[in-house]
């Protein structure tokens, strides 16, 4: 951070990142079966009509998660609009991983491949289609 920054000696962390859903049920299974993720939290508003889980790895309090957030008012739509943006995973092996989601039907937008560098990448689809962009570093030799 720049020293004379408006918001220097302040002090950051990504809380969460939010998702909508068509189908929260789904969504938290999807996650947490398939990414190895953990329900975070789960929580209704009734005043803004939506059910929410966070899903993500360690405790809430320290940790980033995906707000997963379903619309459950009179006006919900039958699918939702996938976001313009994807969410990277790093996976200690991407090859199993891969075959596992494959054997479960998710939706590959590309294949796994070894990019120049040797690193493994891998591009898939959530449920409602947000993309999920999967990798794995070089192992050390």
């Amino acid at each position: 951070m720049i020293e004379d920054s408006p918001v220097s000696g302040l002090s950051f962390r990504i809380h969460h990142t939010m998702l909508p859903v068509s189908n929260l049920e789904r969504s938290i299974d999807f996650y947490t079966r398939l990414f190895g993720m953990h329900l975070m939290g789960r929580r209704s508003d009734p005043n803004r009509q939506v059910e929410v889980g966070h899903v993500g790895y360690g405790e809430r309090a320290t940790q980033p998660s995906i707000e997963l957030i379903q619309d459950v008012s009179a006006k919900t739509p039958a699918a939702v609009a996938p976001t313009g943006g994807h969410i990277s995973i790093h996976v200690s092996d991407l090859t199993r991983l891969c075959h596992v989601l494959e054997q479960a039907g998710v939706e590959f937008k590309q294949p796994l491949s070894r990019r120049a560098g040797g690193n493994l990448r891998a591009w898939v689809r959530d449920p409602d289609g947000h993309e999920l962009e999967l990798g794995e570093a070089p192992r050390a030799s």
